[in-house]
């Protein structure tokens, strides 16, 4: 059996995600400011087309995102793979510094793939580097013949793999009779990652640079599958990894199946996939006097419904918005929510993906193939 995790690297870690939640709950809080400011706007908005608003989606928004995910994959890459060769007890061993590179990366990773659209939904990325919760048996499998290249890892099951197999490595308590092996196989779960941001970044660029207006049906295409995806990253953060694993440990008596083992990655996670969300849904504190520019900058989805006169909308879904900004805003990263703590969070996020559903999809003129009760 390995010796424990000493004391003072354990509390270097903790340190290290209450950081990242709290750096996220700031900005929850600093955004939920900007939602009560910019509930009407003052001035006329241009009735935006398909095409601006996927200009600005794809050329103005996604970019920085991409690129951020690529440097937070490198460098954890570089740092898991400068600790493959050294003896060691095992990932729960590593440095510091590796549980922090895993978290920059994930946290990058959640705000780019927050929706999920385009090259995303085409390499099926989630499923690759991002597959939860992971499998122990088939973990501990691959670690008793670990792969020697990204080539033979791809013949390893997603379950064993990604950011949900990393936090295995790093968190989980279980026993780890194959220690030696888990630093060089974290190495190469890491490389798979930076390939992939790699691969995004390519296929974000593609779409950054087409001119979608050479081909109304493809936009068209696309501007619904954003309206869609919205929705759908919407009811993953509510469903699959807040309501759900709160209903069946209620049912079980057991504690919650929350998708990362400690409860500091869960808060960081849930904050930048709503935050992610947020961006491309509301004003910001600017828009009111000076409505996004096409062609210049992210035409959010509040900008569309103000665009085509639908100001009522609009201002109703920005109020549920910031009702839901502010139940996410309350979470601690210190001591789980209670249930219904938890539960008064998802419901005022149904409240807006309701909302959204029944009369924001409708407005601007999308059919939605995605339904909350799909969940339910």
């Amino acid at each position: 059996m390995n010796t424990p995790c000493t004391p003072s690297r354990r509390q270097a870690l903790q340190r290290t995600a209450l950081a990242l939640c709290s750096a996220s709950s700031a900005a929850s809080s600093a955004a939920s400011s900007a939602a009560s400011s910019t509930a009407q706007a003052s001035v006329a908005f241009p009735a935006y087309r398909a095409e601006q608003a996927l200009a600005g989606l794809y050329a103005h928004h996604l970019p920085a995102l991409a690129q951020d995910f690529v440097r937070q994959a490198l460098a954890l890459a570089g740092a898991a793979t400068e600790l493959a060769p050294r003896p060691h007890q095992g990932a729960a061993h590593a440095p510091a510094a590796l549980q922090q590179a895993w978290q920059r990366a994930r946290l990058a990773w959640l705000a780019l793939s927050t929706p999920a659209l385009g090259p995303l939904l085409v390499r099926r990325s989630q499923r690759q580097i991002d597959f939860w919760p992971p499998r122990s048996a088939l973990l501990q499998r691959a670690l008793q013949q670990p792969p020697q290249s990204l080539a033979e890892l791809a013949g390893v099951g997603a379950p064993a793999k990604g950011f949900a197999a990393m936090d295995a490595l790093l968190h989980s308590p279980e026993q780890r009779p194959h220690a030696s092996a888990e630093l060089p196989y974290f190495a190469l779960l890491a490389q798979a990652v930076a390939e992939e941001a790699h691969s995004l970044q390519d296929g974000l660029q593609a779409l950054a640079q087409r001119d979608w207006a050479q081909d109304s049906s493809a936009a068209a295409s696309a501007f619904a599958q954003w309206v869609n995806q919205w929705l759908g990253g919407l009811e993953a953060l509510r469903w699959a990894q807040m309501e759900q694993p709160l209903l069946r440990a209620r049912s079980s008596g057991r504690a919650p199946a929350w998708a990362r083992l400690r409860w500091a990655d869960n808060c960081a996670d849930w904050r930048v996939q709503w935050q992610a969300l947020l961006s491309q849904a509301r004003l910001n504190p600017a828009h009111p006097d000076q409505p996004p520019q096409a062609g210049a900058a992210l035409i959010p989805l509040a900008a569309l419904l103000l665009g085509r006169g639908a100001i009522g909308v609009q201002q109703r879904w920005q109020h549920l918005l910031a009702q839901a900004d502010a139940h996410m805003a309350a979470l601690s990263p210190t001591q789980a929510p209670s249930a219904q703590q938890l539960l008064a969070l998802c419901g005022a996020l149904k409240a807006v993906s309701a909302f959204y559903q029944s009369e924001v999809a409708q407005a601007l003129d999308v059919p939605l193939g995605f339904s909350s009760a799909d969940g339910d």
